[in-house]
């Protein structure tokens, strides 16, 4: 259909318009322009289309904005919305698509419209002259119309261009929509996100990404949608816990607020809970090795509870690998467990080829034969079989590997496909009970990017119904099966694009190929069909702990109470009224601690609320009914901020200011710098019930503090008005009888200027002498003789008051964490003296964690990563703020309220086995212990006297690392450099002998077997080593290695790997050398080629090695950035 209209009418007309004789295509070819300008999108399903032409006949006459006629397509009015001589702009028209004004003026909510268009401009008399532009747009009531701003320039309308044109003939022209209605399948198709609700529009709520968490994101989403294991997670009992340090309990609220949110959840608690800095969350890292982690941790949390064995029954599964002799009848095997199963994508083109491939078997015959026992070398075939299934399977499709001819880590990004239900009884040797292994899609997790970064995000059915979701992030959106399974089985060929005449749209399609490259699914969720319902069934709230709810609802009333208080101090003030009786036990500078930007003070002053516009009189009547006072009973007084950072009383509120707003007296009280912090004011009252006398110009308002040596704490003593030509002694006895001293009693006094200027005042001056002013505050102390004074030292009291100021201003607060190799997991917040002593200090943490304090080390943490750092040389006398370079300092201490809201330092402990002072006499040494295979290394730490023997040092190796073989003659104990080994140790030589090159690593590794039987006059000993490539890139432990006489090098190979623990498809791209010189910085490289070589005669010197030529999978140095390291999990 094809509407035409002039300005005052619309003409439809069906009439088939034929193309010139040039065969260009005119505005009034239906068909062929929406062709041209709207390709049809394979993707979308089309609704309807429309074209629409607006004949203009006096374009200069339109008004400056103006619409054209209504038309219709799929029932929806449209219109054209025109700016003749721009919008916003003079050069070009502006010409937009419009939804028309229903006959109500309104949309309903919640109405949309995809539509793709063209809008094009054309001559009045040539059709085939025009210009077009087109767009994709999601009509809405929020954005009911859509185009360009600059179209065309007004000038050239007229001209003949480069573009095209001329389009306005005698003032007339045509203006023409071109509309394609596509099916919005999704509900979310060109969405723009504006206040997107998505618990509203799907039922779920996202995760807030920290930084590079959104493979974590993605895993919890789908372990949260698997709500077997969300009501195991609930059944841990968490009572007690804090959720920054359990994991279960965090998980419980992470999954309470997924389930009850209605805004995107964080996870800062939960990661806090993993004993993760800002840092770690960062960091990306492997969604398999995090959710083995993570499932480790709760699996050990559930022993003992409810939830015991949920994991396993979950997850588990078993396989059995065997070797089945072909000719005579022998079989090894070994059944194993397993929590998922990695599966190849390369080679594979979809789920069935990788189970295909993960089950095949190898043929082993030639010289591959298998030594069958009594049966001898015989040809056999080696594989893996499933024992069983487990009701939710966790697939890894293996996306990236090792590329030997590139050397690096690379992402397969081949095409693999993957159906939504799949049947995998052929690769299990035993029937189930529950019928057959049918399983169905539930989950796909998704990586978009290549080796060095990129993102997740998951797709996931929730229920059994055929509806998927987008996780991703803190946004979920329904997805389309094509984006579950057709985006993400990896690259495709790029399809024949020559039926698309628009170069726009082949250019979106290479980029929409691009993306489709690097986004494939990484991990794969099915459920066993037949435990759907089980798996599946919904979580209620009778599942959720009753503390955990409890706790949570409080959190929120709270939450809502703060925001409502927010709001409140859009219209309210904080007032801080300061009394004599909020001095009385207050332990520190000034009269409180003001903390204007988080409108906090000591917790010993009052704090009122009242609106901004209140006079200052209403405000007095208040605090009289709070104090019950009578108007004549109290005077308010001003605290203001003194040029040398104090807080001070400056002078009285008079009768003028009883009209002031409490917003001015705020402004008054706070500076310029807190604009919106609190109004600080002291309120005198009268002690005796009487009215309040009236102030004299001679006299002055004094705070007094009495510095009790004692109880070593400062007591306010309120208030007192003195006379400026009075002399300081005047009130000596007035002193003593607040203090309940006798009057005789000898007294020193102070000025508290500063933390750090507690100034003394001699009694015989008057206090205009020393410049006494209002709100100054004197210190008094009793006087104590030098005897006295020693006595209490030595009891490590402190005897003056600027000490005592000195020791408030000089506190710290320090967070003290075990070190993650120890096994301690107490943490402890001190408040420290910043000049305690390395002793002190180790003291004061001792009685808090229930230690020694002679074998406590320290180690420090890194001022950004926070994680430890270096061990802290043991000077007993050494300060903490020497300990701790990254120390705040005193005055930042001084602006909190309290040191909890400040970056609390983080030094790391660990208890030894013997008193650091004995450390001068012994070495520490740390030794790798290796298991029967080289994959297997423990780290053990050994103090052993300096005196001592390499005997004694495996002793304690064996004890600390629970070895097997007890005996240390039994005990290799070698010393590595760069990979190679330097030194082996008899049993009684001394220890000062064992590392002492700094980049020495030592080993200690059980001898094996074939060793302590080696014949001695036939056999040798022969170094091995581990490189890739190059002979200097050597990597991993070398050992010693028997060399037997008259073997052949197929049989030294299987001991070989036995011995490495490499496996088989590691071990099949091992390369062997011999390498002579290794200590050389050429060292020679001779390869190993035939099967009938023998190590034996191979000649090996002591200089020389047999090299294994094979990636460091150990290492991911090579592949990742200086300060990556592995995924931990401690809560």
């Amino acid at each position: 259909m094809v509407v035409n209209a002039s300005n005052d009418k619309i003409v439809i007309s069906t009439k088939e318009n034929e193309l010139t004789a040039e065969k260009k295509p005119s505005v009034l070819d239906e068909e062929t322009m929406l062709k041209t300008l709207l390709p049809k999108n394979n993707d979308l399903e089309t609704e309807e289309t429309g074209v629409f032409h607006w004949n203009i006949k006096d374009w200069k006459g339109l008004e400056d904005k103006c619409h054209g006629p209504v038309f219709h397509v799929k029932g929806f009015p449209w219109r054209i919305l025109l700016f003749p001589r721009g919008n916003n702009q003079k050069k070009s028209f502006s010409f937009y698509l419009e939804v028309a004004d229903p006959k109500d003026g309104t949309l309903p909510e919640g109405w949309h419209v995809c539509a793709q268009f063209a809008l094009a401009v054309s001559n009045p008399t040539d059709p085939t002259l025009y210009y077009s532009s087109h767009a994709n747009h999601r009509f809405s009531a929020d954005e009911i119309d859509w185009g360009f701003t600059r179209f065309y320039e007004i000038e050239d309308l007229d001209k003949m261009t480069s573009k095209a044109g001329p389009f306005l003939v005698d003032n007339e022209i045509v203006l023409s929509v071109f509309i394609r209605i596509v099916k919005d399948e999704t509900g979310v198709l060109w969405h723009n996100f504006v206040n997107y609700d998505s618990r509203k529009e799907t039922g779920f709520v996202g995760i807030k990404n920290q930084g590079a968490t959104c493979y974590m994101n993605s895993l919890l989403q789908s372990l949260y949608c698997t709500n077997k294991f969300r009501k195991a997670v609930y059944d841990i009992p968490t009572d007690n816990d804090e959720p920054t340090k359990s994991v279960a309990l965090a998980l419980q609220r992470c999954f309470y607020n997924l389930q009850y949110s209605s805004a995107p959840v964080g996870t800062t608690e939960l990661t806090k809970s993993f004993g993760w800095d800002t840092l770690d969350a960062f960091m990306q890292h492997d969604v398999q090795e995090f959710n083995r982690v993570l499932q480790d941790n709760l699996e050990e949390k559930m022993k003992g509870t409810p939830a015991d064995g949920a994991i396993s029954k979950l997850f588990q599964g078993k396989t059995k690998s065997y070797i089945k002799c072909i000719n005579v009848d022998f079989e090894s095997s070994r059944v194993e467990d397993y929590y998922d199963i990695q599966l190849n994508v390369k080679g594979c083109k979809n789920l069935q080829d990788s189970f295909d491939d993960y089950v095949a078997e190898e043929i082993l015959e030639g010289d591959n034969k298998y030594m069958a026992e009594e049966h001898g070398l015989q040809d056999a075939k080696k594989g893996v079989i499933f024992e069983n299934f487990p009701p939710v399977l966790h697939l890894q499709l293996k996306r990236f590997e090792y590329d030997f001819m590139r050397d690096t880590m690379v992402k397969i990004n081949d095409r693999h496909e993957f159906p939504p239900e799949i049947n995998l009884d052929k690769y299990c040797s035993n029937s189930d009970k529950d019928g057959p292994y049918d399983y169905q899609l539930h989950g796909v997790l998704v990586h978009s990017g290549d080796l060095s970064g990129g993102h997740y995000f998951a797709l996931i059915r929730p229920g059994k119904d055929d509806k998927w979701f987008r996780f991703d992030d803190d946004r979920v959106t329904p997805a389309s099966k094509k984006e579950v399974f057709e985006e993400n089985y990896g690259d495709e060929p790029l399809r024949d694009s020559k039926d698309l005449l628009s170069p726009t749209f082949n250019s979106r399609i290479n980029s929409a190929r691009m993306m489709k490259k690097f986004t494939n699914a990484y991990m794969l969720v099915y459920i066993r069909k037949s435990k759907l319902d089980d798996i599946l069934d919904p979580v209620l709230e009778s599942d959720i702990p009753v503390h955990l709810k409890r706790r949570l609802d409080d959190e929120k009333a709270m939450i809502e109470k703060r925001k409502k208080e927010r709001q409140d101090m859009q219209h309210n003030v904080k007032v801080a009224v300061i009394t004599d009786d909020s001095l009385k036990d207050y332990q520190g500078f000034n009269l409180a601690v003001f903390d204007d930007r988080y409108l906090e003070v000591s917790p010993h002053v009052e704090v009122f609320k009242a609106p901004k516009i209140e006079k200052v009189s209403e405000f007095k009547k208040q605090l009289m009914d709070h104090y019950k006072l009578e108007a004549s009973q109290l005077r308010l007084w001003y605290i203001q901020t003194r040029q040398n950072k104090t807080n001070r009383v400056t002078q009285c509120l008079t009768s003028a200011e009883d009209k002031l707003p409490l917003e001015k007296l705020r402004e008054l009280t706070c500076g310029s710098a807190f604009n919106n912090g609190l109004t600080k004011l002291y309120l005198e009252k009268s002690e005796n019930d009487k009215p309040l006398p009236s102030l004299r110009n001679d006299q002055v308002l004094l705070f007094v503090k009495y510095f009790d040596v004692k109880e070593q704490k400062l007591r306010g003593l309120g208030h007192m008005f003195v006379s400026l030509n009075d002399k300081i002694a005047s009130i000596l006895s007035n002193l003593n009888e607040r203090a309940g001293l006798k009057k005789s009693t000898s007294i020193q006094l102070f000025e508290e200027v500063k933390p750090l200027s507690i100034e003394p005042i001699k009694t015989d001056q008057t206090f205009r002498k020393i410049d006494i002013q209002h709100g100054d505050i004197i210190c008094f102390q009793s006087s104590l003789s030098q005897r006295e004074m020693d006595d209490l030292s030595k009891k490590g009291y402190i005897t003056t008051a600027p000490d005592y100021y000195a020791s408030l201003y000089n506190r710290s607060f320090v967070l003290f964490k075990p070190l993650p190799s120890t096994q301690h997991k107490q943490e402890a917040k001190l408040v420290l003296n910043r000049h305690s002593s390395y002793t002190v200090v180790a003291q004061e943490l001792a009685k808090e964690i229930g230690a020694n304090p002679n074998r406590i080390r320290f180690t420090s943490s890194h001022p950004i990563t926070h994680q430890p750092r270096e061990v802290i040389a043991y000077k007993p006398a050494a300060k903490l703020e020497e300990m701790m370079p990254n120390l705040p300092k005193p005055a930042d201490y001084q602006q909190f309220v309290s040191f909890e809201k400040m970056n609390t330092p983080i030094l790391f402990y660990e208890t030894l086995e013997v008193d650091l002072a004995d450390l001068e006499s012994k070495r520490s040494i740390e030794v790798s212990v290796l298991g029967p295979t080289l994959r297997k290394e423990t780290k053990v730490t050994a103090l052993v006297s300096r005196a001592g023997t390499v005997r004694q040092l495996l002793d304690q190796v064996i004890t600390k690392s629970k070895m097997e073989v007890k005996d240390p003659a039994k005990i290799r104990l070698y010393e590595a450099v760069d990979s190679k080994l330097t030194k082996e140790f008899s049993l009684e030589q001394p220890v000062d002998n064992v590392a002492t090159e700094k980049n020495a690593i030592v080993y200690a590794e059980p001898i094996p077997k074939d060793e302590l039987e080696m014949n001695l006059d036939t056999d040798r000993l022969v170094q091995v080593v581990h490189y890739h490539n190059k002979p200097t890139e050597l990597h991993s432990a070398p050992f010693r290695f028997v060399a037997i006489k008259g073997e052949t090098f197929e049989e030294t190979k299987k001991r070989l790997q036995k011995r490495t623990g490499l496996g088989d498809m590691d071990w099949k791209k091992v390369k062997f050398t011999v390498i002579r010189n290794i200590y050389s910085s050429e060292p020679q490289v001779e390869p190993i080629d035939a099967n009938d070589f023998e190590l034996r005669k191979a000649r090996l010197q002591e200089e020389d090695a047999l090299g294994l030529d094979h990636v460091d999978k150990s290492s991911k140095s090579r592949f990742t950035h200086v300060f990556d390291k592995g995924i931990f999990i401690r809560g």
